[in-house]
């Protein structure tokens, strides 16, 4: 054991000590606020328990504001999502991230979480800083997978089946809010209006809050799940409904203002299952594309929101001595890019999943290469429903997915 671990085992078994009734040492809340930012969330839950001071410091707001920002900096997780064809259900797993480090193989453990039905409700519970939320309108909940603890939120009283959900979170004043919509009936193959707008903020609100103004718009999400970056969540929209005019919404978490952003003018074919990420801090839309029997990814990023600009990049397959061969790329994978990640890389995975370990690709452009992370621990489930089906479908991959005490 070095001199550091040394230092910091004796400084955590004097914290231990004075978490009593009778105090013999005082150590400066400076100090201990260092020593609780270094320690996995598992600790800190057992530091909980030792006394009421430190379960008041470390469930503090500004307290689990600085943790996120510290486990924000560190390697992070995705967050997968499979569905159950046969069982009718989401199931929920994490995988830490390997970092790059030169090799073209690695692998990972995947851990499960939970599951839940996926009727009636239609987004695909991507992670907003730590947290997942998910379920029906009657028994919405907001999930912390590193602590494995969630909350119900109140019951949304409406007759509508369609109902959409999303998670915000707002940087500034550390608040998280749900955004919850219905959906009209459409006419005929046209798309159906966004009708009625609910908002909660966790922890103050204790019932949904009616949103008046909004931009018109209609809804078809089809598999892209809603993103939120820097205090803005996105999803997808549409401007007329006829669905021939693309657009993405954006809400303001803090000032909880909507605006329409225009998407680019693409063939709709291209537009059929674009996937939200996150590319270089802006907002991207990703898919990938076959011409002349060359596959790419193209990519577009919006540069500014108030003018509608989008700008393209347009990405070739690798082919590259010691990477996967073009076959096993282009056509297992390369249709299926789900997101990028804070390094840049794309992070593809296939449609389906067996019972057995399955590849993660990290595709990074700029260094034109391919990196092969085999994620294990899906398989040995004893879970009639997930071994009901033979193979589950792969819906969201979601990167960036990191520590919070929330709920703890």
């Amino acid at each position: 054991m070095g001199a550091h671990e040394a230092e910091k085992k004796k400084n955590l078994d004097d914290l231990k000590t004075t978490g009593g009734s009778s105090h013999t040492i005082s150590i400066p809340a400076d100090v201990i606020q260092e020593i609780f930012k270094g320690l996995p969330v598992k600790s800190l839950a057992r530091f909980v328990c030792v006394s009421k001071e430190y379960a008041s410091f470390i469930r503090n707001r500004d307290f689990v504001k600085t943790y996120l920002m510290k486990s924000s900096d560190s390697p992070q997780s995705l967050i997968f999502t499979f569905e159950g064809k046969s069982s009718g259900k989401h199931f929920f797993f994490s995988s830490l991230q390997p970092q790059d480090r030169g090799e073209l193989v690695s692998s990972a453990l995947a851990v499960y979480h939970m599951k839940c039905h996926f009727h009636p409700y239609k987004t695909f519970a991507p992670s907003v800083n730590g947290l997942i939320c998910y379920g029906p309108s009657c028994k919405l909940m907001v999930y912390n997978p590193s602590t494995r603890r969630s909350i119900t939120l109140p019951k949304i009283e409406s007759m509508r089946i369609d109902i959409y959900h999303f998670l915000g979170y707002d940087p500034i004043d550390g608040d998280y809010k749900v955004l919850c919509m219905t959906k009209g009936d459409p006419v005929g193959k046209r798309y159906g209006l966004a009708q009625e707008l609910r908002l909660l903020t966790l922890g103050k609100d204790k019932s949904w809050r009616m949103i008046e103004d909004f931009p018109l718009h209609f809804l078809d999400f089809h598999e892209s799940p809603d993103i939120c970056i820097h205090g803005v969540l996105y999803y997808r929209a549409l401007l007329n409904e006829d669905g021939k005019s693309e657009a993405f919404m954006s809400f303001d978490v803090r000032s909880e203002k909507f605006d329409l952003i225009k998407g680019p003018e693409l063939p709709l074919k291209h537009l059929s299952f674009p996937k939200l990420t996150c590319y270089e801090g802006k907002l991207a839309f990703v898919f990938s594309k076959c011409h002349n029997h060359i596959y790419s990814i193209e990519l577009w990023v919006l540069e500014d929101a108030a003018t509608h600009e989008w700008s393209m990049q347009s990405f070739s397959s690798p082919i590259t001595n010691g990477q996967p061969s073009c076959y096993y790329i282009y056509y297992y994978y390369f249709f299926h890019v789900y997101c990028a990640n804070d390094a840049g890389e794309f992070v593809l995975a296939p449609a389906f999943v067996e019972r057995g370990p399955f590849d993660v690709l990290y595709y990074d452009p700029k260094k034109n290469r391919v990196r092969r992370v085999v994620i294990e621990g899906i398989t040995g489930r004893e879970d009639p429903l997930w071994n009901k089906d033979p193979n589950h479908r792969i819906i969201s991959v979601i990167p960036g997915h990191a520590n919070n005490l929330m709920f703890l």
